[in-house]
């Protein structure tokens, strides 16, 4: 039986969506305010510091809870068949016909089940075009998860802005992250591992872990 997940060019479009839980003026103050900066190259943009907006109405109290009500329930890890459907589309925009190996693309999905990845990511249109404009081909994991965890950190800002705002303007910090925090794979929760081992149980087994595979393959060519 073959480990191996059959990864075959889709017939439609990726099934994401916009963020249309967010009513146009709470989008805009969400937003992270650009400012002028005068460098060695001339005068240029930047990202400046988000603020929540100076009158915060009680319908944007409204609006901003009920947002992260509905980004809450996309807060929860992706499944193995949504990573599956973005994976193939992302390959098939970086490398259009030319797809990669079917283990590659198949490594790709058990590496973001296994780093948890929040199901609003792959929900997400435009996350995944900032996402697909970084590559003109296929990635490896260290490009592919620096990319996914900016969109996490993204999430992550949404929130904390979104309850300034919901709370009429206070802000919570953000803890910084430590200097010896780990960066590599996450903890799997509960329901992250049950997904993933439904989801192996369906595609053939769970594949070999990479050094493992590749420590086969060189007794076999010793052999």
């Amino acid at each position: 039986m073959s480990n191996v997940i059959p990864f075959e060019a889709p017939a439609s479009s990726l099934q994401t969506g916009s963020k249309t839980y967010l009513t146009p003026s709470l989008r805009a103050a969400l937003e992270t305010p650009a400012v002028g900066v005068v460098t060695d190259e001339g005068y240029v943009m930047r990202p400046g510091v988000w603020k929540p907006p100076a009158v915060v109405t009680a319908d944007m109290q409204r609006d901003a809870a009920q947002a992260m009500g509905a980004l809450k329930l996309r807060g929860g890890p992706v499944s193995p068949q949504k990573a599956q459907e973005w994976v193939a589309h992302l390959a098939l925009r970086c490398n259009g016909s030319q797809l990669p190996p079917e283990t590659k693309l198949a490594g790709a999905v058990s590496d973001i089940l296994r780093s948890g990845y929040p199901a609003a990511i792959f929900e997400d249109d435009e996350a995944f075009d900032r996402v697909s404009r970084k590559f003109r081909f296929w990635p490896g994991w260290a490009e592919l998860s620096e990319a996914l965890d900016a969109e996490r950190s993204r999430l992550r800002d949404e929130w904390s802005r979104l309850s300034a705002i919901a709370k009429g303007g206070q802000q919570t910090p953000r803890p910084a992250q430590q200097d010896d925090e780990p960066t590599g794979p996450r903890a799997m929760s509960e329901a992250t591992q049950k997904l993933m081992d439904e989801y192996w149980a369906k595609n053939g087994g769970r594949p070999a872990p990479r050094g493992m595979a590749a420590a086969t393959d060189a007794r076999r060519m010793e052999g």
